[in-house]
């Protein structure tokens, strides 16, 4: 016993605690890059917690739990704090809910009576204060430590949705209380943006946030797409009478131009709380912003003063966080599966750990580019992520916890399957086996392809039946499913009289399909549903599809080469007195062109192989001439789509399949030219279901008439085609004012009266 009454392994115990939890804190809070997910954090802290209320001895002034967040940084200016910005206790289950409410109920001397509190989706963002003095905004700073933050005034001034002048305020102190945040798709476009400019992409938007907030620079952080939501108020000094109940005060801050969150409700009792949650909780992969829980707030403030706080929390509020979606484990090994185009996919083999509502044991690496980016090594302790029916996968690793026996990730030199040569483009991302359909992992991905509900349909033909078709090679390529008879098919386990009968029915049922099923069958690589659409409507027919040339997709040029890029491109080659030969040459290129990519530049020297030949380079022979004439298929994806048409392999098969009694409809509405059309520039999104016509029937007789069928409401949207049992969409195009076309106003804009 060193310290008084404390064994010294619980003291060795916390201090550790102690060590690991203000390293992670500084990592998190002052640093932006965190190494550990929420809810290990929260375990962490939450066991310092109870050994320090078992043994008051260990409690500290520099602990953890007397203290929020990290110290703030040098670079910005102080600000004290005239009101302490606390953090919230946490509540992980209903029985912990339950017991904040009783404690709640039992302080106020109200044990039977239902207490009436506000509920507010936990947002993933940096919190901040913000102040105002008669109406007009003049000082914004982090939270920091709780009692210290940061200036950063000029950065906030720069986030669009805050307000500079406050509408009918009084005279006086205001002090708001938000969280600064970026939404998903804002997220997905910033990243995009910073491969675009070969910068380094944000692993989260919480990360993307903070790190925003905290740049000198505030030019750069008003590029950055940051939001703000008001959750609450700090000190107030005020001449007028100010709301009693933390409900009105939200309503008030909105009336004065603040922005406030349209997904709070008030509550009265806890049962009304939990169901409030789980239906956040089941509505999270919806919401347009990250959030990790829910906080319950008692709604009087005369209660809340009466509740009192904690040294580090209020008494009167709660944050009920959601089930796990990210945790820790051990990076065992890394396999490579292999799809049906030939990539390889690094695979993560790890110790199974409960996240996201599963056990999960693998998770996807998705490409050699993601491990280097992500810095992941076998041996390593990672963070995985599961969120939904979303595939997990390695977010990151824990590099402070690196074992020195930790190894590197290399990528095979031949295929895992077949052995055959594995081939790399300059792009190290794409890796391919050589192998083709010699390749059994392509064959058999290929032909469940082949058969699936999108594309062929035939039902009854699982992966552990193409599995057996294949160990007795009984089929091969997907002309082999229509030579099948009774007999083979009885040889099969768990195939009996009746199965054969439907899976030979199936079969039969198969072969009269659509043109583009059939073109999402053929696994062209690239293809999905919606350009296999685009293509039948397209084309019409499958010859054409067939005979169209390269440049028929994407009018000559270099894809996503303007006039001014190729008048620049063109203008730097002729200056330079002497260019390089071999890959010196590409080099230069990548080196001297202003924001040329590698892909353009591999366009550019297949074009112009040499030296001699880019001195002949003019503007109009590498500036894009526009738009594909087929929605979607840019210059890249038109290659494939000919390549595949060109191989002597894929023509026969096609020709086996049509001798095999596979036929098609011929698509008898052509997307109408780009810029024709009664609907053309309009945007059109599809929800619901209809009674009288299929939601790809509908975007056929949209696309004819020169609209565009897309997948998600945006403010771009020009109206949303809404049937029954509509979801998300709906409300997400009302609350952007969007219009609703319901059934019958789609037949008057269709001109007809067929529905």
């Amino acid at each position: 016993m060193s310290t008084a009454g404390v064994p010294s392994d619980i003291e060795e115990r916390a201090a550790t605690l102690r060590d690991q939890l203000n390293h992670h804190n500084h990592l998190y809070h002052v640093l932006d890059a965190p190494e550990l997910p929420d809810p290990e954090y929260d375990k962490l802290f939450r066991e310092l917690q109870r050994l320090e209320e078992q043994y008051p001895a260990l409690q500290m002034p520099g602990s953890p739990t007397h203290r929020v967040g990290g110290g703030p940084l040098d670079k910005f200016s102080k600000v004290e704090h005239r009101q302490a910005m606390l953090s919230l206790d946490n509540a992980f289950s209903v029985e912990e809910l339950t017991a904040f409410d009783k404690r709640v109920r039992e302080r106020l001397k109200s044990t039977t009576a239902t207490i009436e509190y506000v509920a507010e989706p936990k947002l993933d963002g940096l919190a901040v204060s913000l102040v105002y003095q008669d109406g007009i905004f003049v000082q914004g700073a982090t939270r920091g430590d709780g009692q210290t933050g940061e200036d950063i005034t000029p950065n906030l001034r720069t986030i669009k949705s805050l307000p500079l002048v406050l509408k009918g305020a009084p005279k006086g102190r205001i002090e708001a209380r938000g969280e600064v945040f970026i939404d998903k798709q804002a997220f997905e476009s910033l990243n995009k943006d910073q491969q675009n400019k070969q910068e380094k992409v944000f692993v989260n938007p919480r990360n993307a946030a903070a790190g925003s907030l905290r740049l000198l620079d505030s030019s750069i952080t008003a590029s950055r797409p940051l939001r703000i939501t008001i959750y609450s108020t700090g000190l107030l000094e005020l001449d007028e009478q100010t709301p009693e109940t933390h409900w009105d005060m939200l309503q008030w801050f909105g009336d004065m131009g603040f922005p406030i969150s349209t997904v709070s409700e008030k509550l009265d009792g806890v049962a009304a709380c939990q169901a409030y949650y789980d239906t956040i909780l089941q509505n999270r992969q919806s919401l347009d912003f990250e959030i990790d829980g829910v906080v319950f707030k008692v709604n009087r403030f005369d209660y809340q003063q009466q509740l009192g706080f904690v040294s580090r929390a209020p008494r009167w509020a709660v944050a009920y966080k959601f089930p796990a979606e990210e945790a820790t484990t051990t990076l065992l090994s890394v396999d490579f599966q292999v799809g049906r185009t030939g990539a390889l996919t690094p695979v993560a083999r790890l110790e199974p750990v409960f996240v996201g509502g599963a056990m999960v044991s693998n998770a996807t690496l998705h490409n050699m580019d993601e491990v280097a980016r992500k810095g992941i090594m076998v041996g390593d302790t990672v963070v995985v992520r599961r969120a939904g029916d979303v595939i997990p996968e390695v977010v990151s690793a824990v590099e402070s916890m690196r074992p020195e026996s930790a190894s590197h990730i290399g990528l095979p030199k031949s295929c895992p399957v077949c052995d055959s040569p594995v081939t790399v483009s300059d792009d190290v991302a794409v890796a391919k086996c050589s192998g083709g359909f010699v390749c059994t992992a392509q064959r058999r991905e290929a032909l469940k392809h082949f058969v699936s509900r999108r594309a062929m349909n035939i039902d009854g033909l699982g992966e552990k039946v193409i599995d057996q078709l294949l160990a007795r090679d009984l089929v091969n390529r997907p002309s082999d499913f229509y030579k099948l008879n009774k007999e083979q098919l009885l040889e099969l386990d768990l195939i009996a009289e009746k199965s054969a009968d439907n899976l030979l029915a199936a079969i039969e049922n198969s072969k009269k399909t659509t043109l583009d099923r059939f073109l999402y069958s053929l696994g062209i690589p690239e293809i999905g549903e919606t350009t296999a659409k685009q293509l039948a409507l397209h084309f019409g027919q499958l010859e054409s599809l067939i005979a169209a040339p390269l440049d028929y997709f994407v009018p000559t040029g270099i894809e996503g080469i303007g006039k001014t890029r190729a008048q620049t491109i063109v203008k730097t080659i002729a200056d330079e007195p002497q260019l390089p030969d071999g890959e010196a040459l590409k080099q230069w290129l990548l080196d001297s062109l202003p924001r040329i990519k590698p892909a353009e530049v591999d366009s550019l020297l297949k074009m112009y192989p040499d030296a001699v030949a880019l001195r002949t380079i003019e503007v109009n022979a590498i500036q894009s001439k526009g738009e594909s004439r087929v929605e979607g298929v840019g210059q890249t994806m038109a290659g494939l789509i000919v390549q595949f048409f060109q191989t002597e392999e894929n023509i026969a098969e096609i020709e086996n399949l049509r001798k095999a009694g596979v036929e098609w409809t011929v698509a008898q509405t052509p997307v109408a030219a780009a810029g024709e059309g009664v609907l053309a520039g309009n945007v059109y999104v599809i929800t619901g279901k209809f009674e009288n016509m299929a939601r790809d029937e509908i975007a056929s007789r949209l696309a004819s008439k020169g609209a565009k069928v897309t997948g998600s409401v945006s403010k771009k949207t020009t109206a949303l085609i809404c049937g029954e049992a509509a979801g998300s969409k709906l409300s997400k195009a009302e609350s952007l004012g969007i219009e609703i076309i319901d059934e019958a106003a789609l037949a008057l804009l269709l001109g007809s009266d067929e529905l």
